[in-house]
């Protein structure tokens, strides 16, 4: 269903090519996006959020709210800012309900990618709370990608992935593409929550 790279250790960290960036285009250019419900066994991991604070990430995950992650990398350029714009419309569109939604991402290059590298990342796209990205060891990392079938060789490889769990539920709702807020409210209606929007 995804199309993950199942290699292990990550190689062309370092630039992006005219070749990587018309990868991401491509991705960017493609409409709509895949869903299936899939079930995942979240690794018993204490991750640093943007704060330089030990979260506990089957704690954060495990939540009583609506749950989303997705994985981003600070310094891209292309798939991971819309990404983390759709995050941000789904904020803008919930309102004064935003904190009822758990927004979490999770750095694919965590060499870069420090607690305070993360915050500014925040910052730059006005997060409001309820937002935590979380960065740790290479290794702790590709045991989140892996448990997630999200696993990539290349940073420059990764997809558009969305991950939706509800309160209650052992099972996420796996989708495949850029994302509005709207379209996360709607895959909330359709899994049975609404917000009243």
């Amino acid at each position: 269903m995804s199309g993950m790279s199942g290699m292990s250790g990550m190689s062309g960290m370092s630039g992006m090519s005219a070749a990587d960036h018309a990868k991401h285009k491509a991705m960017m250019d493609k409409k709509g996006y895949t869903r299936s419900v899939e079930t995942y066994q979240i690794p018993d991991l204490m991750l640093k959020d943007q704060t330089g604070k030990m979260v506990s990430l089957p704690r954060l995950l495990e939540s009583d709210k609506p749950v989303i992650v997705n994985f981003i990398y600070a310094t891209c350029t292309t798939i991971c800012p819309l990404l983390s714009m759709g995050y941000i419309d789904l904020q803008r569109q919930l309102g004064d309900k935003s904190d009822q939604v758990v927004l979490v991402s999770v750095t694919i290059d965590p060499e870069h990618d420090t607690p305070e590298v993360l915050n500014r990342y925040l910052q730059k796209f006005h997060g409001k709370p309820g937002w935590t990205l979380l960065t740790g060891s290479r290794a702790e990392i590709d045991q989140v990608t892996t448990a997630f079938n999200a696993f990539v060789a290349d940073k420059m490889d990764h997809q558009p992935l969305n991950f939706i769990r509800l309160p209650g539920h052992n099972n996420w709702i796996r989708l495949n593409g850029m994302l509005t807020g709207k379209i996360f409210l709607e895959e909330f209606r359709r899994a049975g929550l609404d917000f009243g929007k």
